[in-house]
């Protein structure tokens, strides 16, 4: 029964079919049940709606004005889903990240059957799929899920092109191979279109660097790299030139140099420190983070020898993209996102080989401390969250107590398989733990959550209020993305200074305005200042913001 089960389960079709039934579990199910929140999803779905408002899908517009902080691509996808689905809504917005999240764990399972075998590709899906972040990123309303896709497209078929070059084959394999370098090219044209220079810069970054460490020059110069560059710049100036003609100077020095290279050399934006990834992305690749170092090691060790070539690539692709963006002195923990389906590959590969070999003692304590270690993690955190929501978040403590529950049984399970050495059942229940984890979130968690993060609340409080001819103002820092898209206000001017909001509520017409509570009560509440009405206070993410009018 038992085998027959395995020859079922180790077929294509029904892999692939598990797959998508995960994927759809984990991004798709819940994809509305909260709103759009702050940072960026509100504001890539006004960028997205005034382009289809305004008809303009060459030169993008965000509170009325230009916009060049970003290429076209994910904006048109965002309409394109609005079209499919029928008008704006968080569903809507999010479907493009969740469609190019689905599609980045079927490319990573092809990737490893193709290297590898078909258990490989297999579980390094499920562990791309099922990595906090990833499943974070592929339920929101960001580009990275999307310039994840190009360029893991884009490396693969570069891999793919190289270990064709390296066999002899027929006129067919011969044809195949000139198809994957030029679909190399391609997947950064869109990669690029996606988010800018950064989708042709890191693909070729890794590609070059590999080619360097096997000492591979000729490889080089089989690049096609004469016709494949200018490939992607015609791909992408289909677009960019007639936004430059249409945006002028100042768009190009926008786009190109302010949100590009300034950005990157400078730091004017988010601002880290240099190790600001070794933490971050240890929590973004949970609970998979324990297995790396195993499979790294593994990989470089001598037992490697027959399949060194696709780890290699996969750590040069891993410590290139680490490296670049650690070098930035612009950073965010979503940048790493395209490390993902490199270090999935890596985990998914050592987890096979644990399972399906008999590895010595050494190298299975790579993977069984860190059980224990999460199975240890588990048991304390189940005490624990009930103890701390109870004194500090009570309201909060009917939806930790099942977290608390699960977490501890799982954590009991772990420690049972470990104990009979059923470490595939160890697998698949760490699997299924971050797969219900995530559907409770997005059942419960954020739902629950949402009105103390989401603006809609404060702008429908703005529309049953505000009439026409009333203007509405925001006051240094709080963004207008959100007012803009739930209230369908735009433009909403953005007041910078103490003397241009006194001078804005002294209005002789009736004025609105949304500042943080502090600067309201330092502002307001002295003599000799303007008499405002304070109409409405809310919790919106990490502010404390209010509504006042000047009447």
């Amino acid at each position: 029964m038992e085998s027959q089960f395995c020859k079922i389960y180790d077929r294509k079709w029904v892999q692939i079919l598990i797959l998508l039934g995960f994927c759809y579990f984990l991004y798709f199910f819940n994809l509305g049940r909260w709103d759009l929140w702050v940072p960026d999803e509100p504001k890539y779905a006004q960028v997205a709606k005034e382009m289809v408002e305004g008809g303009d899908w060459i030169l993008m517009h965000f509170n009325g004005a230009v916009y060049g902080d970003k290429p076209p691509l994910f904006f048109w996808l965002i309409a394109l889903s609005s079209y499919l689905w029928q008008g704006f809504s968080s569903f809507s917005v999010r479907f493009p990240s969740a469609v190019f999240g689905t599609l980045n764990v079927l490319l990573t399972f092809l990737m490893g059957k193709r290297l590898y075998s078909s258990r490989t590709g297999f579980f390094s899906a499920l562990i791309l799929a099922t990595s906090a972040h990833f499943i974070y990123l592929s339920t929101r309303a960001n580009i990275d899920a999307t310039l994840t896709f190009f360029t893991t497209t884009s490396l693969c078929c570069f891999f793919l092109w190289y270990q064709y070059g390296s066999e002899k084959g027929s006129i067919e394999n011969r044809h195949f191979e000139r198809l994957l370098i030029y679909g190399f090219y391609v997947s950064m044209a869109f990669a690029t279109l996606a988010k800018g220079p950064i989708g042709f810069i890191l693909p070729l970054l890794v590609s070059l660097i590999f080619l360097f460490t096997q000492k591979d020059y000729k490889e080089i110069k089989r690049m096609k790299l004469l016709p494949g560059i200018p490939l992607l710049v015609a791909i992408v100036l289909v677009w960019y030139v007639p936004a430059v003609l249409s945006g002028g100077k100042a768009y190009v020095e926008e786009n190109l140099l302010r949100h590009t290279t300034e950005a990157y050399a400078k730091g004017w934006t988010h601002p880290r420190p240099i190790y600001y990834y070794f933490y971050t992305f240890a929590a973004a690749f949970l609970p998979w983070i324990f297995f790396l170092p195993g499979a790294i090691a593994q990989g470089l060790s001598k037992s490697m020898t027959g399949k060194r070539k696709g780890f290699l690539f996969f750590l040069v692709w891993f410590t290139v993209l680490f490296t670049f963006f650690s070098l930035s002195k612009s950073k965010r923990d979503l940048y790493l996102l395209p490390v993902f389906p490199a270090v999935s590959l890596m985990v998914g590969k050592f987890w096979d080989d644990f399972i399906s070999h008999p590895l010595d003692r050494y190298w299975r304590r790579w993977i069984i401390f860190p059980l224990f270690g999460i199975a240890g993690f588990g048991l304390i955190a189940g005490v624990a969250l009930p103890y701390a929501a109870s004194i500090k978040f009570p309201s909060y403590l009917p939806y930790i107590l099942p977290v608390a529950v699960v977490a501890a049984g799982c954590s009991i399970a772990l420690l049972i398989f470990c104990r009979f050495k059923n470490y595939r059942a160890a697998l698949l229940l760490l699997i299924g733990m971050m797969l219900g984890g995530s559907f409770y979130a997005s059942r419960v968690i954020f739902p629950a959550a949402n009105p103390h993060i989401s603006a809609r609340l404060m702008a429908e409080e703005i529309k049953s209020r505000i009439q026409p001819g009333d203007k509405l103002a925001t006051y240094r820092g709080i963004g207008v993305d959100p007012y803009n898209y739930y209230t369908g206000i735009v433009p909403i001017p953005m007041i910078h200074s103490e003397s241009a909001l006194l001078d804005f509520v002294s209005s002789p017409g009736k004025v609105f305005c949304l500042l943080r509570f502090s600067d309201f009560s330092g502002l307001f509440n002295r003599e000799g200042k303007p008499k405002v009405v304070l109409i409405a206070r809310r919790r919106v993410r990490r502010d404390d913001v209010v509504l006042i009018s000047n009447r």
